[in-house]
């Protein structure tokens, strides 16, 4: 008989379940846990804040599909995990929460006297897919089989175990609770049926429009190459979702931007959409000015979550499956099937009015000479630096939107934003979890200096860490997003000024490599140096304000429309 602790039967369950790291800090309640990770090969990465490293954990997932456990401690320490959690739910990314607890008895319920007496099960209900308690030891096992059928069910997103301390101390034989490996108790997801796919492929095939949209779910299923198999094809047209950007690489010949004119004229002129991997958001423009009267268009969506079929626009076809397997079968189908050959003129119709309106919005911003740095220029020298190669994590308001529309086109799983919660400070502690997962990549946080607030304490993290992730903050001191809508309104901002902040000065005493750049023409070579740096490094940007606040009209009116419907005119 081999006795060992709750804390040890729990690392072995973490550790057939292929978690590598655990986000959070120690506390007497789960040290037992902490003295056994290291031995089942599971990394502790200590964190500043609890909230943080669930983005870690976010970003450890979306740059290589590896799941981690964030820990949060009785009381505060959960409380303080809660915002990380939500936002994994909403981001679709599967993490187990750890809450520790006091002893059982005192807790469940608590009285007023008791210390940190939080009811940590209501606390997280709202926030993941699944929650649960330990209540006895040699259920540790079941209880986290339970949570990661529930992670891996459909849709992934996160789950809670409650373990009371009581519980991580207590001894017991391990032989009487078995720790079985995930093939034992789970499956590897639903699968399309040949009929769906022989009528997907028929419509597709008979359709003289077809268009193909991609979303986030291409890329966490690794499809992409299929995925583009299918389009090249049909000979037709591809966008991405907003959130989806590196799901197709912007530079393929049948790729259209699908915030402008050529997206709004391909999605408004298509017979046959195919929506892959995406619930088309509210972000993804699902008013019909922008699609098309939905009675002459037929939609497929492919989705491991049938709750997101036909949310905002009428379902033709929905097929619950994993993407990898449905779009390789839909291709199949499709090889079997007689293809007219389209030649190619609505594609370059599409293509053509996409560089015209590109071409036109770059106009300004070519010209733009000063003084200060435009985002845009600032966005373009990082992706001349850093490349197609590296991993973006990015964050803020217009920041972000630069960013979007400048960055070059990147790898599959390389660029992480979070547009469905919309949550702000995830870009440097998301740098970091894609760092832990990447280390032989690049990896670039671009961040607005209004997100970078939230968690540049975790550059201390980094550097304690030894992570050389880079971070450009672009630096003009406001709260750019929220001011035209006040101004147009009211004629006046309320609270959108920051003031100036040195971040470089705050990076460097964190322990990391800092760059201050005020002049365009000295931001490469601070790139470099930064990208050169043994450890963390940030890069301060002093961008204007008045350039940030010009965001290319038809990225901002989506956002607007999310606010106030599809009829409210852009704030000049």
């Amino acid at each position: 008989m081999t006795e060992i602790t709750g804390g040890e039967l729990l690392a072995r369950a973490l550790e057939a379940e292929g978690i590598e790291i655990v986000f959070g800090l120690p506390c007497p309640e789960v040290d037992p846990l902490l003295a056994a990770l290291e031995e089942h090969g599971i990394r502790l990465v200590p964190v500043r804040h609890e909230a943080a490293g669930a983005h870690m954990a976010e970003g450890l997932y979306k740059t290589t599909g590896r799941v981690a456990a964030v820990l949060g401690n009785p009381g505060p320490g959960s409380g303080n995990l809660v915002p990380g959690v939500l936002t994994a739910l909403h981001e679709g990314v599967p993490m187990l929460a750890i809450t520790s607890q006091h002893r059982l008895g005192l807790v469940y319920p608590s009285t007023p006297a008791t210390f940190q007496g939080q009811d940590q099960l209501d606390l997280f209900r709202p926030a993941v897919k699944w929650g649960g308690p330990v209540l006895e030891w040699g259920r540790i096992p079941e209880v986290v089989r339970l949570a990661f059928r529930e992670i891996w069910n459909g849709r992934p997103g996160p789950a809670q175990i409650e373990v009371p301390q009581q519980f991580l101390y207590e001894t017991g034989d391990a032989e009487s609770a078995p720790v079985r490996p995930p093939s034992s108790y789970r499956s590897d997801g639903p699968r399309a049926s040949e009929r769906q796919l022989a009528e997907a492929a028929a419509l597709l095939a008979s359709a003289e429009r077809p268009l193909v949209v991609a979303g986030t779910g291409v890329d966490r299923a690794g499809a992409n190459r299929t995925l583009l198999d299918l389009v090249e094809l049909l000979g037709c047209p591809v966008m991405t979702t907003m959130a989806g950007r590196s799901a197709v690489p912007s530079d393929h010949p049948a790729f259209v931007f699908g915030f402008g004119a050529a997206g709004d004229t391909a999605r408004s002129e298509a017979d046959v959409l195919l929506v892959a991997g995406s619930r088309i958001g509210y972000l993804d423009t699902p008013f019909d000015k922008y699609w098309g009267d939905p009675a002459g268009q037929q939609l497929i969506q492919i989705d491991v979550d049938p709750s997101h079929f036909g949310v905002t626009r009428p379902l033709t076809l929905g097929i619950v499956a994993e993407l990898d397997d449905a779009l390789a079968g839909l291709v199949r189908h499709l090889r079997e099937l007689p293809l007219d050959a389209r030649d190619g003129t609505d594609l370059e119709r599409y293509r053509a009015l996409d560089e015209e309106v590109r071409a036109a919005q770059a106009q300004p911003i070519l010209e733009w000479s000063g003084p200060g740095i435009h985002p845009a220029h600032a966005v373009g020298a990082v992706g001349a630096v850093f490349g197609s190669d590296a991993v973006y994590t990015v964050d803020g308001g217009n920041t972000a939107l630069w960013t979007y529309a400048v960055l070059p086109p990147t790898r599959p799983r390389s660029y992480h934003s979070i547009l469905e919660l919309g949550m702000l400070g995830t870009g440097i502690p998301s740098a970091i979890g894609a760092k832990l997962g990447a280390p032989d990549r690049d990896v670039v946080c671009v961040t607005g200096d209004g997100a970078a607030g939230f968690n540049v304490m975790e550059l201390q993290t980094a550097a304690r860490e030894g992570i050389a992730i880079t971070v450009v903050v672009m630096a003009e001191g406001s709260w750019t997003m929220e001011e035209p809508n006040e101004l147009d309104r009211w004629g006046r901002t309320f609270g959108t000024g920051q003031g100036e902040i040195r971040w470089d000065l705050v990076a460097e005493g964190l322990g990391c490599h800092a760059e201050y750049v005020d002049a365009i023409e000295d931001l490469d070579a601070a790139l470099r140096r930064a990208q050169e740096a043994a450890g963390p490094s940030l890069v301060c940007v002093r961008s204007d304000h008045d350039a940030n606040l010009a965001v290319p009209e038809g990225m901002f009116a989506r956002f607007v429309e999310v606010y106030f419907g599809p009829d409210e005119a852009v704030p000049a």
